[in-house]
């Protein structure tokens, strides 16, 4: 039987082509790219969504809640074998007002839901939680409500080890893996898809034996 592996992120994770707001081929995704290098023995399940966040809904934006939708493609998917999860991003627009120890308890309710879901009890699959990418501040595009967020990040960053550790999953350091610059300021070149679907694909292998 093949080995599913549930992708849960925002645009990145979707594929958001920061050269004109199209996105990617499937191919070209990281998650594509993880297909590839995993092979038939496995199934990569893409779900990702622009601006999704942990748990905050936008009135212009509805259903962007990850606290929202996740317990139920938990349901729709399983059996699942990993959850790679990859939020974070969204969750720093100035408008927000959250603080990084916000978003770090949003991501640890996030990393309950998958460790406490009635439908994975019998075979729990393992976590992977991902550090999200943060804004560059050297891009001229960075869009306003992301502009100096980047310090709230990097203090992000420092709480998510311990999150991953609560709940015994896996971390991925993705500032380690990939460079942090970006066109727009927020999303992935081709070749950082590649980058961070390499480094995932290590991580599965190893967290699989």
């Amino acid at each position: 039987m093949k080995k599913s592996v549930l992708c849960f992120g925002d645009s990145n994770t979707w594929g958001y082509d920061p050269k004109d707001g199209s996105r990617y081929p499937s191919e070209m995704r990281w998650t594509g790219v993880l297909q590839q290098k995993l092979g038939p023995g496995f199934r990569v399940i893409e779900e990702g969504l622009n601006g999704r966040t942990t748990t905050i809904n936008e009135m212009e934006r509805p259903m962007r809640s990850a606290a929202d939708i996740l317990p139920v493609l938990i349901e729709s998917h399983r059996p699942l074998d990993f959850i790679v999860l990859m939020l974070g991003t969204n969750d720093l627009k100035t408008h927000f007002e959250r603080t990084p120890e916000n978003i770090a308890d949003d991501l640890s309710d996030l990393c309950a839901i998958v460790c406490g879901h009635q439908m994975l009890v019998q075979a729990p699959p393992k976590l992977i939680l991902v550090a999200p990418t943060g804004p560059d501040d050297s891009s001229r595009q960075l869009p306003e409500w992301f502009q100096k967020t980047h310090e709230k990040w990097r203090e992000l960053l420092d709480l998510l080890p311990g999150v991953a550790q609560k709940y015994g999953a896996e971390f991925l350091a993705t500032q380690e893996v990939m460079k942090m610059q970006f066109q727009d300021g927020l999303h992935w070149s081709v070749e950082q898809h590649q980058d961070f679907a390499a480094a995932l694909m290590s991580l599965l292998k190893t967290a699989e034996s």
